[in-house]
């Protein structure tokens, strides 16, 4: 006896066409459709995130100093209270501000009631010269499907910690860095708190004005007797540290770790010089540079 082979799908296909359903559910199936926002499903053609930002004209009015003033309160007690520091934020050697790590940025916008998606708007993947370059963009969403802020973020395997790995290798981290990115990006948006923490690692970096660029007019101001005092002043500033000097190879790694991060020694000079009470850091101790280094290791393994 042969073998019949039935498709199956078109068996459930013809057999269903017909089935419409009861009276009754069919009001509880178009009252949950009502209330499931259209942006955040999928199109069932491409299955690409696809958001629809409704009009909010209605909803928009004007914050009160009041309310402006006790979100902020909110806010803040709810950052010392659910972020912890070295986990959800923290200090970076070159930044006057903490660096919002993403487990921050999570926390935040559960506690604001927002959903997150992502999507990649934008992608270079080329497989011969190992070169990959993504830019993402996250939503955050509130219950009733409005998008309340939008957040941008790119990366690329060029950039100073990944460039000497094979791009083939990091290409799935870039890609997660670009998301991380906008995600942080559009928290800090819709929370406000561009002024309490950066971006992430690379806004933390300004480096200090050169002395060589100060505008010619001001120098030529500056009275005879306060450019005989800097001298000495500046001599008398340069302070030994206490300690064994920090050794060839530990200098070494701290500016490796300073070149990956993009941070200048301007910069570093003035982290040191107020943490440490040293104007240049390679008068640092073994200790100091020690502690240098595993800020920037840390602070990498956090981005």
């Amino acid at each position: 006896m042969g073998t019949r082979q039935v498709d199956l799908k078109a068996l459930l296909e013809s057999r269903m066409g017909n089935i419409e359903p009861a009276e009754g559910s069919r009001a509880s199936i178009e009252n949950a459709e009502m209330h499931i926002p259209k942006n955040l499903m999928y199109d069932a053609e491409s299955t690409e995130f696809k958001p629809e930002t409704k009009p909010v004209l209605s909803e928009v009015k004007q914050v009160s100093v009041e309310e402006t003033k006790a979100f902020e309160n909110e806010m803040d007690r709810f950052i010392k209270t659910a972020l912890i520091s070295g986990r959800d934020y923290g200090k970076v050697p070159y930044g006057d501000k903490p660096t919002l790590f993403k487990s921050g940025a999570e926390k935040i916008q559960i506690f604001l009631g927002l959903i997150a998606r992502a999507e990649t708007v934008n992608r270079i993947e080329d497989y011969n010269a190992g070169f990959f370059s993504y830019e993402a963009k996250v939503y955050l969403i509130d219950y009733n499907g409005v998008v309340r802020a939008e957040g941008v973020g790119i990366c690329n395997t060029r950039e100073g910690k990944y460039i000497k790995s094979s791009g083939y290798a990091v290409m799935n981290t870039v890609l997660k860095m670009a998301k991380k990115r906008a995600l942080v990006d559009a928290v800090l948006n819709v929370a406000a708190l561009s002024a309490r923490f950066t971006q992430d690692m690379e806004d933390g970096m300004r480096p200090e004005p050169d002395a060589a660029v100060q505008k010619p007019d001001t120098a030529r101001r500056e009275p005879d007797a306060a450019k005989a005092e800097k001298p000495a002043e500046a001599k008398q500033e340069r302070t030994k540290p206490k300690g064994r000097r920090a050794s060839k190879k530990q200098m070494e790694k701290l500016e490796l770790l300073m070149q990956q991060s993009h941070s200048s020694a301007s910069a570093l000079n003035k982290y040191v010089k107020r943490e440490y009470g040293i104007d240049d850091y390679t008068m640092a101790t073994s200790a100091i540079a020690s502690t240098l280094i595993q800020k920037f290791e840390d602070a990498a393994r956090q981005a």
